[in-house]
């Protein structure tokens, strides 16, 4: 077996494996001359597939060891080895291995696509605390499920029935193969991405789990059912009803097995027969009162942490042509006000937070469902102002941040400084926590400069000087870690400070070489991927009174990023279509002009990457676009292939 690996300055990696090294050198001569230099052949003791190749992650990748190649069994040897001799940190990774069960060629390219082609395990504690054989039939497992390979599941599945495997074979089968694949359908569903045989196949791998592990496996099995019965629901199929009863069979038959998810099965169940509501409109009040009885269960169960929102969307949900659900909603409304009140004194702001946050959902699904004149505002807001009391303590990064949202929009919505203070709180909460908050610095400021706003509005001058210099000295004590960051955290620093620039007021103001250097930065760290800082470079030249350094800036962004920039170009000449920089005017016109002209056929493809574009003059650059646009308007079409 030969396999040719690829080091470089930064890394290594595996290029090709096959048993023929002519294939494979052959195959190789289609890379650069630049990665050529990086690369070794050589052949390994293995000669037929399969076998497992490992990533040594913990040792310097220049060594010869980085890489090692072994049989299935001694790959479950060093496995059964690590067990005795675990590390303490429970996300610990020791290695990755790759199943190599063909010969593998490398997409023509200089960069690393050995993790994007080959797919692999990387061994933790978690993997050791499984009891699994790792031999081919359970690599074979894994592979099916990583490919969405059903077919090649039911063969093994097969081999279960037909050949003497163990219950613990079985279990693998079960739970890594069939299960696993089960939830990433699941998940796809969700996302709006299982196709209508992937739907057809959902059951039957839920019988094959429980065959395998001979016990039923109700919350798959509801899950399931759940997708079905939408799917039958959308298409109003006759037996939409008949599958009704067996989800909601299945859901109850999942609670006796799993009371702890009561909660979350109660809401699918109200889910179950809200779905009804489209397929048998005959029976809509029958439905409805059921979808309203089933989250009410779950209500009643644990009101500070069941959906709030299910209800209000039943109760709220426009009905035009029926009015018996239209009436009921009336009367539920009102019901629900009573409980809501009595429930408000006993958990307090705690409790009023979450319906307060229930009413911002309601108003978003209404505007979804594009129903106007329906969103209950002043009951919301009688719910909202009661928030402001309400301070989040044993909760989640996630459920602060969502909190942070609902006093932002509040606040946003509704010019309120309050709410927006408040939002500010929540975030130097997560602060006081978390090691990496470099975008909640970016959150903070952000909202002290729309307090700065809403001062202005109000021709309170001081008050707003007062807090945009807050936020500059606010931005400063953290701007060493916003540095070290993404190029999208910096990119926010420097539109702070070109904001500071402008604003007419007493305050510590940037300079323009201060601009000049952060943009600089933003145009390095983002090794010229954004356009922002080169529109900077323009302005800052604009206001140097250097009109045709503008005009260069401008044109670097376009061999960069060519017509994918129109529409800030076109942003550009609506803000300086009518000032005295006439030369800048016309460029941006005759830019503007061409991209309308190439547009139909045009797809990105530069020619120029950044570190060469860093490497030329002004007047290189304004004689390398002109010949550019020459390319773009000859080149024949793309012609894609379906």
């Amino acid at each position: 077996m030969y396999v040719i690996k690829i080091t470089n300055e930064a890394e290594s990696w595996i290029f090709g494996i096959c048993p023929d090294k002519e294939e494979l050198l052959t195959y190789f001569q289609n890379m650069s001359e630049d990665i050529k230099k990086y690369a070794v052949c050589f052949q390994i003791d293995i000669q037929t597939f399969p076998f497992v190749l490992i990533e040594n992650i913990h040792i310097d990748f220049n060594s010869e060891s980085y890489f090692e190649f072994c049989t299935l069994e001694e790959l479950q040897a060093k496995t059964d080895l690590l067990r005795l001799q675990k590390n303490d940190d429970e996300e610990y990774s020791y290695f990755k291995y790759y199943l190599i069960d063909t010969s593998y060629f490398q997409f023509i390219s200089d960069e690393n696509q050995m993790h994007f082609h080959l797919s692999y395990t990387t061994v933790t504690n978690s993997l050791l605390e499984q009891p699994y054989i790792i031999n081919l039939f359970h690599e074979e497992i894994k592979k099916c499920a990583y490919n969405y390979d059903i077919d090649g599941l039911d063969q093994l599945f097969e081999k279960t029935k037909n050949e003497n495997y163990s219950a613990l074979e079985k279990e693998d089968l079960a739970i890594n193969g069939y299960t696993d694949l089960f939830w990433q359908m699941n998940y796809d569903f969700a996302c709006s991405k299982l196709t209508e045989d992937g739907i057809a196949c959902l059951l039957p791998i839920v019988d094959c789990i429980e065959w395998l592990l001979d016990e039923k496996k109700w919350m798959e099995r509801s899950y399931a059912l759940l997708i079905v019965l939408e799917k039958a629901c959308e298409e109003k199929s006759e037996n939409a009803f008949s599958i009704l009863k067996d989800t909601v069979a299945s859901f109850e038959n999942y609670l006796i097995a799993n009371p702890e998810d009561k909660i979350d099965i109660h809401r699918m169940i109200s889910q179950s027969y809200r779905m009804m509501l489209i397929a048998d409109p005959e029976n809509a009040l029958l439905y409805w009162q059921n979808a309203i009885l089933e989250i009410k269960k779950a209500l009643d169960f644990a009101p500070e942490k069941a959906s709030w929102s299910m209800l209000l969307e039943l109760l709220y949900s426009p009905f035009p042509e029926d009015e018996k659900i239209n009436k009921a909603q009336q009367e539920a409304q009102e019901q629900f006000s009573k409980e809501a009140e009595k429930l408000e004194k006993q958990y307090g702001a705690s409790f009023s937070y979450q319906i307060a946050l229930a009413y911002h959902h309601l108003e978003q699904y209404l505007q979804w469902r594009k129903a106007e004149n329906i969103f209950p505002e002043q009951i919301a807001l009688s719910w909202i102002e009661k928030t402001l009391d309400y301070n989040p303590k044993e909760t989640s990064r996630i459920d602060l941040h969502e909190c942070a949202e609902f006093f932002y929009k509040t606040g946003s919505k509704l010019k309120r400084i309050d709410f927006l203070e408040k939002t500010i709180t929540v975030y130097d909460r997560i602060m006081s926590f978390s090691n990496d908050s470099v975008l909640e610095v970016y959150y903070i400021a952000n909202l002290k400069k729309e307090i700065t706003e809403i001062y202005l509005e109000n021709n309170n001058q001081l008050l707003a000087d007062e807090t945009i210099n807050e936020a500059i000295l606010f931005y400063e004590k953290h701007v060493d870690d916003i540095r070290e960051n993404s190029p999208s955290n910096l990119l926010h620093y420097a539109e702070f400070l070109e904001y500071c620039y402008g604003y007419q007021g007493n305050i510590i103001r940037p300079t323009l070489a201060e601009l000049k250097k952060i943009a600089n930065e933003v145009e390095i760290q983002s090794e010229g991927f954004l356009s922002y800082p080169y529109l900077l470079l323009m302005r800052i030249a604009l206001f140097e009174n250097n009109e045709k350094q503008a005009i260069t800036e401008v044109t670097k962004s376009l061999i960069l990023h060519e017509s994918c920039n129109d529409t800030k170009i076109n942003e550009v000449l609506e803000n300086f279509n009518k000032s005295e920089f006439k030369q800048l005017v016309a460029f941006l016109e005759e830019t503007k002009s061409f991209t309308e002209e190439v547009s139909e056929n045009y797809y990105y493809d530069p020619k120029i990457k950044w570190k060469e574009l860093r490497t030329m003059s002004a007047e290189e650059l304004t004689e390398y676009w002109e010949k550019r646009k020459e390319e773009i308007r000859n080149r024949p079409p793309l012609h894609k292939e379906y």
